[in-house]
């Protein structure tokens, strides 16, 4: 696995700290979850987005973001946003969901 460094501030070590003492982990664990938990929100946000401008189908976004069409659907309603598909995009979401 590739090392990644960075620097911080002060302010952010300090709420690491908080998390490493109040979950009893390990730093590079809660950095890591940390990350993985970032990265999951700005990729689905970012395939979100490309989904309304009608960049991508249904399935590409949730492939994009790392998710099923089904939670797709589910974020989309829960952020009010319209799901704009057509029959055939319905048709091919159905047909990749039963591959």
């Amino acid at each position: 696995m590739p090392d990644i460094s960075f620097k911080t501030s002060r302010e952010i070590e300090n709420k690491i700290d908080i998390l490493v003492n109040g979950f009893h982990q390990d730093k590079s664990e809660i950095i890591k979850n940390i990350i993985q938990t970032g990265l999951q929100q700005i990729l689905t946000d970012f395939s979100i987005g490309q989904f309304t401008r009608k960049k991508v189908s249904m399935e590409k976004a949730a492939e994009i973001a790392g998710i099923s069409i089904r939670e797709m659907i589910d974020i989309l309603n829960e952020k009010g946003l319209p799901l704009h598909i057509s029959e055939k995009s319905i048709k091919e979401d159905f047909e990749a969901a039963m591959k």
